[in-house]
């Protein structure tokens, strides 16, 4: 995804939100972004386990609303730069969207719609991305910290991450547990075949963290747009495990 006019909204939206979040207490004391991450790698399971870290496989089902179960996902994640993500939906068939060795690769069976209420494959890879990072200064030039804001009626710290390719990104800590809870993403997508691009924000609230081989990760996941919303429930998610290098092939 490359930079645009998106990242303005984004900007303007995190601004309106901060000041919403003032009308309550807020946390005292100073820190940087710096401290927010190195609380961070500490509450999901320490540098040590995340240096360790080698693979990772997620499954579990997808909804549409108003219906409880439109389809099945898959995560696939190998160290250093191989993903997968895949969705097989009910009566369509299926779509995959990921990276071989840094490489992207991209297949979707003709009946597969290219967004799901404005959300795209490219988000919720984007999405799970985030859950694998460790080492921020391989992938960003920058990373600032905006100030407080709330999520779900918590109290988060707002970072903004520039990363060395593609749109800039905000993400939420909650200030106690200093766990992801929500990141903001640009997407853009063109009206029509060969197109002008429309632009748009997609927020993604991640919840119900659990340890997984010495790693916390979410077990619930919902992307919104201006168009809807998309929920992942994460039914098993296992750490190290091997992973065959076939599924980072484009089929």
């Amino acid at each position: 995804m490359r930079r645009g006019p998106a990242l303005t909204i984004l900007l303007v939206v995190c601004c309106v939100v901060s000041t919403f979040a003032q009308k309550a207490p807020r946390p005292t004391g100073s820190i940087s972004a710096a401290e927010i991450l190195d609380k961070h790698i500490a509450a999901t399971g320490g540098l040590d386990a995340w240096r360790a870290l080698q693979t990772v496989d997620a499954h579990g089902t997808f909804a549409v609303p108003p219906l409880n179960n439109s389809g099945d996902f898959d995560f696939y994640y190998k160290a250093p730069a191989s993903d997968a993500f895949q969705f097989f939906m009910t009566s369509h068939g299926q779509t995959s969207i990921g990276h071989n060795e840094g490489t992207s690769f991209s297949h979707r069976d003709v009946q597969v719609p290219r967004a799901i209420n404005g959300i795209t494959m490219d988000i919720w890879e984007a999405d799970w991305l985030a859950l694998t990072e460790s080492e921020f200064k391989q992938h960003y030039t920058q990373i600032e910290l905006l100030g407080l804001t709330t999520v779900d009626g918590q109290w988060a710290y707002a970072l903004l991450f520039t990363p060395k390719v593609g749109d800039r990104q905000r993400r939420y800590y909650d200030c106690q547990s200093f766990l992801l809870v929500r990141m903001d993403l640009a997407q853009r997508r063109p009206t029509q075949k060969d197109g002008p691009q429309e632009a748009y924000e997609v927020d993604t609230y991640y919840s119900d963290y659990r340890d997984s081989g010495g790693i916390k990760f979410p077990r619930y996941i919902r992307a919104t747009s201006p168009r809807g919303s998309l929920a992942l429930d994460i039914h098993s998610l296992h750490t190290n495990r091997p992973v065959n290098d076939s599924i980072f092939r484009k089929q």
